[in-house]
């Protein structure tokens, strides 16, 4: 059989030899149309979303929900987790430990209307559904639960850059806070549509009704007071002062000193406060200012120092540039108020910045590939040729990628920078031999077809040991898998598509180069043959 492929593959180099000019534009049509195809069907993400046994879910009820409420409500969805999902086998939850009474109150990831899980499941081997199915099933099981006021079911654990899993962002930039609310509620409700998004949240958080009071400085300055005195004063008749620490069987609570609930409820109770100034002289809130009920936002979040509101929406069963690109259709249709501005991020902007730089390290590693051998062969012709089979093998990768409905992401470009090095050792054995029969006195087409046939084997089977090194990657078992499949396919597709082209276009451009190297050759002879006729 190997005698038959040296025979066979000699009679098609000779033929290749002879119609060169034909083959490199036959082959170069073929890398063109392979390209595009390649480029048309495949899909791109930035990470692969990768299985590792945990899924986190925040659970908010309506706000002013009681601890204990909350915690019972937490209890019963734990309960309906273990009796429906076996999978599962470890559950915790938190719920926030601030209240209305507390400053940190105003930090709604720490109310106690919130409620944090992390579900721990077991192996992947062990379960027939992935984390990714179970997260969807649990976010109908909540749907269907009025009490809740929202929710959020992240796969991975909360952690989707450092797992795998993309999502994408839709930062809504504007001063006005009712105009970018406006346009964040209709960018929710549109993303909403978007096949393959889900979890769409939005970072603004509601607006909290609370007591602002409003301080005139001349009054306060007229009783000995400042702005920072008075506001301290009324916290801590409010909020309260921990004043000591007691201590009962190993667990320690704290004194709180504040005016009882009834008198810190109303406006008016708060008007009635009392604060003392340095001569020890007391006066009421009310004749130092006004006390009004007002809304709030309890953070106000800026990027790049404008006020932006984020929609962030996770990415499942879909590729991030399939989802991407609805999502910028929307963005591109929604009406939005004056003053208003849109921008896409999040995973897609991280793509976008990691393939740019990539990009970069593919022709700085090109080019380092290209000097090293221009230096070994000791001429500029020998590595063009060599370095040639390069693309051949980035658009081998893309095929199969898309052949196998992988899309391309980090691990997939990594895969063809590693090429670099790989596919243009075949291309060097084949020019080092065919330069060596050369030598030996051998005529182009002679030594072309005779390296050729020489070099097949060795060829062939450092291609095939580099492929089946990469077929356990490609296959993807085992847990974690996903984020070294890519990378495996990427190189089996690059490693075959270019060797099969190298085995042909490097015998045909040997040819072309070399019979012009000769022609010239000869022209500059005759030139000099008519000089010195001519002396």
């Amino acid at each position: 059989l190997l005698n038959k492929l040296d025979a066979g593959y000699s009679r098609v180099i000779h033929r290749v030899a002879r119609r060169r000019r034909a083959t490199v534009f036959i082959i170069l049509f073929i890398f063109i149309v392979s390209l595009v195809v390649s480029v048309i069907t495949l899909k791109t993400e930035f990470m692969p979303a990768t299985d590792n046994n945990t899924i986190a879910m925040t659970v908010e009820m309506p706000t002013g929900t009681r601890m204990e409420l909350a915690r019972e409500t937490g209890n019963r969805i734990t309960q309906q987790l273990k009796e429906k999902y076996p999978e599962i086998e470890v559950v915790s939850f938190t719920v926030g430990v601030a209240d209305a009474e507390n400053t940190f109150a105003a930090m709604q990831d720490n109310a106690s209307n919130l409620m944090s899980y992390t579900l721990r499941m077991t192996e992947a081997e062990n379960r027939k559904k992935d984390i990714y199915e179970i997260s969807e099933e649990i976010r109908l099981m909540l749907a269907q639960m009025p009490e809740l006021y929202r929710f959020e079911v992240t796969p991975g654990g909360g952690a989707m850059s450092m797992v795998g899993g993309s999502f994408v962002d839709v930062d809504v930039f504007g001063y006005d806070f009712a105009a970018t609310d406006e346009a964040a509620a209709t960018l929710q409700s549109e993303l909403g549509k978007v096949r393959g998004l889900r979890d769409i949240t939005i970072s603004r958080k509601d607006y909290r009704l609370e007591y602002q009071i409003q301080f005139d400085r001349e009054k306060l300055a007229l009783n000995g007071l400042n702005m920072s005195t008075a506001a301290g004063a009324v916290r801590n008749r409010v909020n309260g002062l921990v004043m000591s620490r007691y201590r009962e069987e190993g667990e320690e609570y704290d004194i709180r000193v504040r005016f009882d609930e009834p008198y810190r409820q109303s406006i008016e109770d708060i008007e009635n406060i009392l604060i003392y100034n340095p001569m020890g002289k007391g006066v009421r809130v009310r004749d130092l200012g006004e006390v009004v009920e007002a809304s709030s936002l309890p953070q106000i979040d800026r990027k790049d120092r404008e006020r932006v509101v984020t929609i962030t929406g996770s990415v499942y069963g879909r590729a991030l540039s399939e989802v991407a690109q609805d999502v910028s259709d929307v963005m591109a249709t929604t009406d939005l108020p004056p003053g208003v501005q849109l921008e896409l991020g999040g995973t897609v902007e991280d793509q976008q910045d990691s393939f740019a730089d990539l990009s970069l390290l593919l022709v700085i590693v090109s080019l380092l590939v290209y000097i090293v051998l221009a230096s070994q062969f000791e001429s500029l012709t020998y590595p063009f040729m060599i370095i040639l089979t390069v693309p051949f093998a980035f658009t081998g990768s893309l095929l199969l990628l898309a052949l196998t409905g992988q899309p391309l992401g980090i691990m997939g470009y990594v895969g063809m920078i590693m090429l670099v090095g790989m596919v243009v050792k075949n291309a060097i054995v084949l020019i080092d031999y065919i330069n060596l029969n050369r030598e030996r006195g051998m005529s182009i087409i002679t030594a072309v077809t005779h390296g050729g046939r020489s070099r097949l084997r060795p060829i062939l089977m450092t291609t095939l040991t580099t492929i089946l090194g990469m077929v356990p990657l490609a296959i993807g078992t085992g847990q974690g898998s996903e984020m070294w499949q890519t990378l495996g396919i990427s190189i089996i597709g690059g490693m075959t598509f270019s060797a099969v082209i190298s085995l042909i276009l490097i015998p045909a451009l040997y040819s072309m180069m070399a019979g012009y190297g000769v022609r010239r050759k000869r022209r500059k002879h005759r030139e000099v043959l008519v000089e010195n006729g001519n002396q």
